[in-house]
């Protein structure tokens, strides 16, 4: 995707998906600045501003207690994009990243950006694997981390007048492997669980739309066209692998979601992914 004219992009939370999403803005000529704690290890391409967020947002910082500095690279942005991640898979971790680093974002902004997208997470959606989930369906998430996006997303909404949030399920790549070494090693897993995927690829180019697009849609869910059950995403990497399926974990019923792509694809085009079958393929192909 391209566009005529040069944007002025900020990431803010620059790693793995803002990294690659900056240099493929950067391919196209657009100026791209990588926000982040520690910024060395950035692309020299970008622009880099080292900064903690999410102690400028922490509860009870004032001014005096964390001074922000002004940066006249923060003003007249046309787009931000938050890739914000946790250093901790708990309720706190995420408030600390994604609450407070979302707060010290807006305290550090000089100006309205033309356009903010909000990576966000399908954990805020029900689990209801009876239902097919469109961006239409209420959100109701379970207790613990997914309150805790939800909230950002409200905040958010709040925070910045042209807001676009999208939420990716399952995000998997290169760098990715958390379930073929759980069916590697053969870890018992919930083989009636309802799963749904986006390969991290797709995912940029996902971002990369919403980011040059100038009048995106509100809400995206980022998944692929093949919602599945964890069982035969197992069965499918375990195939290529040639090892054995892992058991099924006993009292485990089944959960989860089954989430609509459409508006995704919409968004997109055709996914380089289509399904979880074309990605770890892929992966798995590649792998020594």
């Amino acid at each position: 995707m391209s566009t005529s004219t040069p944007r002025r992009i900020l990431l803010a939370g620059c790693g793995d998906l803002g990294t690659r999403l900056g240099l493929r803005l950067v391919d196209q000529g657009h100026d791209v600045i990588g926000l982040r704690r520690r910024v060395a290890d950035l692309p020299d391409v970008f622009e880099t501003i080292s900064m903690d967020l999410s102690r400028l947002g922490a509860p009870g910082r004032s001014d005096a207690e964390v001074p922000v500095r002004s940066d006249s690279r923060l003003v007249d942005l046309d787009a931000v994009v938050i890739t914000l991640t946790p250093d901790e898979p708990t309720r706190a971790g995420y408030e600390h990243s994604y609450l407070y680093g979302l707060r010290g974002l807006a305290r550090v902004l000089e100006s309205q950006p033309g356009r903010v997208v909000l990576v966000s997470s399908t954990r805020v959606l029900a689990e209801d694997p009876t239902q097919v989930i469109t961006e239409d369906a209420p959100i109701a998430p379970a207790p613990g981390p997914g309150e805790v996006i939800a909230a950002v997303e409200a905040e958010a909404a709040e925070l910045f007048d042209a807001l676009t949030i999208l939420r990716p399920a399952g995000i998997y790549g290169p760098g990715r492997t958390r379930l073929i070494d759980t069916v590697r090693h053969g870890r018992q897993l919930n083989h009636q669980r309802w799963t749904n995927r986006v390969h991290r690829d797709d995912l940029v180019r996902g971002l990369e739309c919403l980011a040059l697009t100038p009048e995106p849609p509100g809400l995206v869910h980022a998944v692929d066209s093949l919602p599945a059950q964890l069982g035969d995403v197992a069965a499918f990497i375990a195939d290529r692998l040639g090892v054995s399926v892992p058991g099924h974990v006993e009292n485990e019923r089944p959960g989860g979601r089954r989430i609509d792509g459409c508006g995704f694809r919409s968004l997109v085009g055709e996914l380089s992914f289509p399904t979880y079958r074309d990605g770890f393929a892929s992966m798995l192909t590649e792998s020594p």
